[in-house]
């Protein structure tokens, strides 16, 4: 039908407009050889360290524990049924179901989803142990936490989103590792108490929770309402969905704003929920180890069950890792489907120059916001002051502390080292592995490539980490970097390659998918490529801040032995009051670079790579 053959010649009618310069084609095999062979290292290297360890662990966890593998495959098939029917109504609506006999057929399948799911839920609970179904119910507390810190995030973010220069103290916390966060609440705790604590074990153990609570919430809150800020101000820069936001009346503008800014909340929600289904750092970092396991989360019981276990008998330790990967992927699935991104309709006006504080509001108006500014750099601050309060002082009163001697620790300088080993190559082959299979999905836009992106991303650490330290250990590579190294890199590619996604799409008949498709010019294709130049950024820091921050890839895939900073302030921990010095100049010298990389590229690359161009 598209096809006309003649004297050995065939032309094809072409099903797209074409556009540019004609350029000279290669071979066709050379072509698909060359573009499976810059695709293969990130294909390879996901499927190496993260797809094949997982379904070993299945695979393992199923053997071992049967029940519970049926359980979790029971809420999978409950909430896979749930997913199609919620597509079914998100694409068209109620109004496809314009009979009895299709309404019945969409409620039934409703209810078998919903009948499987809670099935499949019981199933899991009943075979769950009692130390572990408390800390299950612990897992779901902090994912309940993330979804109020996503809300209060967004109630923010609207007052907020004109008041300059209140970035950047509410993105210092992101930058400072979790395990950081977890120090220096606990120095707060205990200068408050003077090392007291409290009479009661239930009252400290009270006490130790709430300080997790808010070293999780000071080091996400600032993250989501920047992000908030941009997309609202993002929104009110496009000619379309800025009357969408404005208009109507005043008491519905919740109902609007959420349904503007949906798509970011349901990125903003996946990352903070995977982060809160974790929390191990935290916990190792502020809490006493006798009362670790009291106040502990689905992966700190699960590293109590891995370290415990003997090299042939972990199929405990791997059947308890299933409830949390099954509930993370239904979660992310649900997710993606809301992250359904709108476009600008045109060119994004210039936004002018804004005015000064004094210009814009009255005296009696300006004032009160900046004490409201002045207040919450003083809340943000805090932590920070209280780590250069104790290194200077310590815990046990005033005394004189050797700053010189603790920062040119050899300990510290090897920590150093061993960190920037890891964290750049990783880094440099997560954004060289990822660009050419981002550019692969935008132009191809193979379906279920982005699905399972999106497993990958949310996968629990403790799916493949298992099988990986097993691996590495009986291969002799335990304590070196190169498995540490690939193993960053795996885990980073599947966002990596999302974000970059994102960024490349295009609307069709567009000069940028012109560019995306080879079919421009050379200077359209360059000016392209330089638009996604803040994605490209926006991956590297955050890969590399994620290396530099990490405690608990470290540890499970390179022991103790080299130990990056993590590490090494974890063994100051065990000596709590007496290294508290050493503990908070370790924890200010780790914040460091990753603060200094944050402060310097959110405003012109992290934003605009993550939230579409828009600026704060």
């Amino acid at each position: 039908m598209y096809s006309v053959h003649s004297n050995g010649l065939e032309l094809t009618l072409a099903t797209r407009r074409l556009s540019g310069p004609l350029v000279p084609g290669r071979h066709p095999h050379l072509e698909v050889v060359v573009n499976y062979l810059v695709r293969a290292p990130a294909v390879v290297l996901m499927g190496l360290l993260l797809v094949a360890p997982a379904l070993y662990t299945v695979g393992l966890g199923a053997r071992t524990h049967p029940g519970l593998a049926l359980g979790c495959g029971l809420q999978l098939l409950g909430g896979g049924a749930l997913l199609i029917v919620d597509r079914r109504r998100l694409r068209t609506g109620m109004a496809a179901l314009p009979n009895l006999f299709a309404f019945t057929a969409w409620a039934f399948a409703a209810a078998l989803g919903l009948g499987c799911l809670a099935a499949g839920s019981l199933v899991v609970w009943g075979e769950l142990p009692r130390a572990s179904r408390s800390a299950y119910l612990h897992t779901a507390g902090w994912v309940a936490l993330a979804i109020v810190l996503v809300g209060v995030a967004l109630v923010l973010a609207w007052p907020s989103r004109r008041l300059p220069w209140l970035w950047w103290p509410f993105i210092v916390p992101f930058g400072v590792s979790a395990f950081t966060s977890g120090i220096a609440f606990r120095l707060i705790l205990e200068t408050t108490t003077r090392g007291r604590y409290f009479s009661g074990v239930a009252a400290e153990r009270y006490a130790f929770e709430a300080v997790l609570v808010a070293a999780f919430v000071w080091t996400w809150l600032g993250l989501l309402v920047g992000l908030f800020r941009a997309a609202i101000l993002a929104i009110e820069d496009d000619p379309v969905r800025a009357p969408e936001l404005a208009g109507g009346p005043p008491w519905l503008m919740p109902i609007r704003l959420w349904t503007q800014v949906r798509p970011v909340a349901s990125v903003a929600f996946l990352v903070v929920a995977v982060a809160a289904a974790r929390v191990f750092d935290a916990v190792l970092g502020a809490v006493p180890r006798s009362l670790q396991h009291d106040v502990g989360t689905a992966t700190v019981e699960w590293w109590r069950l891995t370290s415990a276990c003997e090299a042939n008998s972990c199929g405990e330790a791997a059947a308890y890792a299933l409830p949390l990967t099954a509930a993370l992927v239904l979660a992310a699935l649900f997710a993606q489907d809301r992250i359904n991104v709108r476009r600008p309709s045109g060119p994004r006006p210039l936004r002018p120059r804004p005015a000064a504080w004094h210009e814009r509001l009255p005296l009696w108006r300006a004032i009160p916001r900046w004490l409201l500014v002045g207040v919450a750099v003083l809340v943000v601050l805090s932590p920070i002051a209280e780590l250069v309060y104790v290194a200077l002082h310590g815990t046990a009163g005033p005394k004189a502390v050797d700053i010189h001697a603790v920062t040119t620790d050899p300990a510290l300088r090897d920590a150093l080292r061993t960190t920037l080993t890891v964290a750049v190559p990783a880094t440099v082959m997560v954004v060289a592995f990822a660009l050419p299979v981002a550019h692969w999905l935008a132009a191809a836009r193979v379906r279920t490539a982005v699905p399972c992106l999106v497993i990958l991303t949310v996968l629990p650490a403790q799916m493949y980490l298992g099988a990986l330290q097993r691996v590495i250990g009986s291969s002799g590579w335990f304590g070196t970097l190169v498995p540490l190294i690939f193993t960053h890199a795996a885990a980073g590619l599947p966002i990596s390659i999302l974000v970059l996604r994102g960024a490349l799409l295009a609307p069709a008949y567009t000069p940028a998918a012109d560019a995306l498709y080879g079919l421009a010019s050379l200077r359209t294709i360059v000016a392209r490529l330089g638009a996604v130049v803040p994605a490209v950024v926006a991956v590297a820091v955050l890969e590399f801040i994620q290396v530099w921050n990490d405690f608990f890839i470290g540890l499970l895939v390179n022991g103790t032995g080299g130990s990056p900073w993590s590490l090494l302030l974890w063994g100051y921990t065990r000596q709590f009051d007496e290294s508290s010095a050493q503990l908070a100049t370790g924890a200010l010298v780790s914040a460091v670079v990753p603060l200094v990389l944050l402060l310097v590229c959110w405003r012109r690359w992290l934003v605009p790579g993550l939230a579409g161009g828009a600026r704060i």
